[in-house]
């Protein structure tokens, strides 16, 4: 594989960077990119590992290391490489904070030092709120009388994020004990120290792995030699668990690259750090830069998101809109009504009458809200089917996931996968995309095996002959949901063949495979319900051009032409005063993912305005008009 001089090397797929991103990008030192909505973060990132890869600065055998937050985070940007630099990208280790300490416990768990050491499996588990008063309360009574009152004065709502999560653990118990030690030794003592099984989550996983790396030296070095350069994205997210694990592990010997916003910093509740980038500056001596560029929004958006960037950021700058406008009339404006169902109706009619004129996807438009999206999904559907429109509520629950997260799985991508090829013949349109997918997935399973070009063939031919055996049994058998189960295990018997079982590396352990399997099950029936053939409910499965209902927080990464960003009342809103940060925070990243044009709806029966006043007097400020319908 051919080298290019450093100063030689020009972005891929893409015209150019901006001045600052050129500079992160050409810095040798570890760095803190701080960029706004539509900057094009994880294209950043993914240029500097091509750049990284290309120009040997990180030379085999050598490896880049990226972290994100979402499974589907990180396998988008390790799509982005895989198309920048294809023939180095086996060396980009992509996958999110929880993935890579859980892989560090799993292959390393023998090094965990005395009382620590697993006997055996584990079993992951999130606690309920009345586990964690539980265990407290108990603690408390145990404990010696000096220590009652701390323990009792410990906030349990934020117990697992601020002090389980914070809690370097002892080799030995610490004795004496403060009430801090006290309360994290009896949690850790129920659910792991004593039970033949034990039963973690991943704040605890993440603790046990910064634990496996304090105490065993060689095995940092080992991860030091092979990740010479780190990626961190959405940091602004970071919790103190994740980051002093980062510390402990890269901070003296790894590049790392920071990446996020702070103005996007919608993961408080979850323990995220007040600010993670000035404790990365500090630590890690990074050099910072500000990318100033919006790829996504065009300028009169752009110029609505400073008014609010600046409520979280009185020394924001506003960004340089690069994006250009497509549509006619005010790219933000207010829409009023007297009920929720004139709201849905007269929207579905908006999306009908614009997609019939521009040719845009139902999919370009989203409809979000702050919370509790399902009160909303009734009436949406009702009024879109009248079009023969789509709502897809992303996060409606399917078994144990959530609809976004199930659609972006790489085990029910690649269920999917097969089974789109198997309903559809070769050169319809969608096939050579379906067929790379599929046979790319089968051959990173594959990695330890033969990678030539001969291997590659061999897999496609293995690949060709089994297809021909789903494809006969889906002619043999109609598409119902009495088939989904028969379908779904004779395709995930396909791949395990084909991948001597590295299928189940998909998933975390055998129950993660088992809730990602039922919920790919339970999608797909539902999308049988409806369908006259396999393809079609492939396609139902999809959903690909339906309208998007979503929560702001899972809107989070996204962006459309036109956000409906429903429901700016006191219903949805009642804890704005709670956390006012955190909350225009919110208004912030939602009001972010449109690129052309944002409509803000209120509903007179979902309640008033007074405690978003504030919300409010900035929309007048900026011109925002008002409609009122009905």
């Amino acid at each position: 594989m051919s080298l290019v001089a450093p100063d030689s090397w020009r972005p891929s797929g893409i015209d150019d960077l901006e001045p600052a991103a050129w500079q992160a990008l050409r810095d040798d030192r570890s760095t803190c990119v701080t960029a706004g909505p539509g900057a094009g973060k994880s294209e950043f990132l993914a240029q500097r590992a091509s750049y990284l890869l290309l120009t040997g600065l990180c030379p085999a055998p050598r490896r880049i290391l990226a972290i994100s937050f979402k499974r589907d985070a990180a396998s988008n940007l390790e799509r982005r490489v895989g198309l920048r630099a294809p023939e180095h990208a086996h060396r980009f280790t992509s996958m999110t904070f929880d993935a890579f300490t859980k892989h560090i416990v799993d292959r390393f768990g023998t090094l965990l030092p005395g009382r620590w050491k697993m006997a055996g499996d584990y079993k992951i588990q999130f606690s309920s709120d009345r586990q964690v008063e539980d265990v407290l309360t108990e603690a408390s009574a145990n404990a010696p009388a000096g220590l009652k009152t701390a323990i009792d004065a410990i906030p349990r709502g934020t117990f697992m994020t601020s002090i389980l999560g914070t809690y370097a653990l002892p080799i030995k118990p610490v004795s004496p004990p403060k009430a801090v030690d006290y309360a994290v030794e009896e949690w850790w003592r129920r659910s792991y120290l004593e039970l033949p099984t034990p039963v973690v989550e991943f704040v605890m996983l993440n603790r046990l792995a910064e634990l496996i790396i304090r105490t065993s030296p060689q095995l940092q070095r080992a991860i030091n030699l092979t990740y010479p350069y780190v990626f961190v994205d959405e940091f602004q997210d970071t919790t103190f668990a994740q980051y002093t694990f980062l510390r402990s592990l890269f901070r003296r010997t790894a590049t790392v690259t920071a990446v996020g916003d702070r103005k996007q910093r919608i993961m408080g509740w979850a323990g995220a750090l007040t600010d993670a980038f000035s404790e990365f500056q500090r630590d890690f001596a990074a050099a910072p830069y500000a990318l100033r560029w919006n790829f996504r929004s065009t300028e009169a958006l752009v110029d609505l998101q400073h008014r609010f960037a600046r409520l979280l950021d009185s020394n924001a700058t506003t960004a340089a809109a690069q994006a250009i406008s497509d549509i006619d009339g005010e790219a933000a404006t207010m829409w009023s009504f007297g009920t929720a169902r004139l709201e849905a109706r007269t929207i579905a009619a908006y999306i009908a009458a614009d997609t019939e004129s521009t040719g845009r996807s139902p999919a370009d438009y989203a409809l979000i809200a702050r919370q509790r999206v399902a009160d909303f999904e009734p009436e949406f559907r009702d009024a879109l089917s009248e079009y023969d429109i789509v709502v897809r509520n992303d996060d409606a629950s399917v078994g144990k996931m959530k609809l976004q997260d199930l659609l972006k799985d790489n085990l029910a991508q690649l269920l999917l996968g097969v089974l789109k090829l198997a309903a559809t013949s070769r050169g319809e349109e969608g096939s050579p995309q379906a067929w790379a997918g599929v046979s790319s997935s089968i051959a990173n399973l594959r990695s330890g095996d033969d990678q030539s070009v001969f291997g590659s063939v061999r897999t496609d031919d293995e690949l060709a002959a089994r297809l021909r055996i789903v494809r006969q049994w889906m002619r043999d058998h109609a598409c119902n949901q009495d088939a989904v189960d028969a379908v779904v295990d004779l395709v995930t018997e396909m791949i395990s063949v084909i991948t001597d079982g590295r299928i189940y590396n998909l998933a975390d352990t055998a129950d993660d495979f088992q809730v990602r399997q039922d919920a790919f099950r339970m999608r797909l029936k539902t999308a049988c319900a409806d369908a006259g053939s396999w393809r079609a409910a492939v396609t139902a499965y999809e959903a690909r051009d339906a309208v998007p209902l979503l929560t702001i927080h899972r809107s989070k990464g996204l962006e459309y032409h036109t956000v409906f960003f429903l429901g700016l009342d006191d219903d949805q809103w009642w804890a704005h005063q709670r956390d006012l940060e955190a909350s225009i925070a919110t208004f912030f990243v939602g009001l972010s993912r449109a690129a052309q044009r944002v409509v803000f709806t209120q509903c007179d029966t979902r309640g008033g305005r007074r405690n978003i006043a504030d919300l409010y007097e900035i929309l007048d400020q900026a011109g925002v008009p008002v409609t009122r319908f009905g």
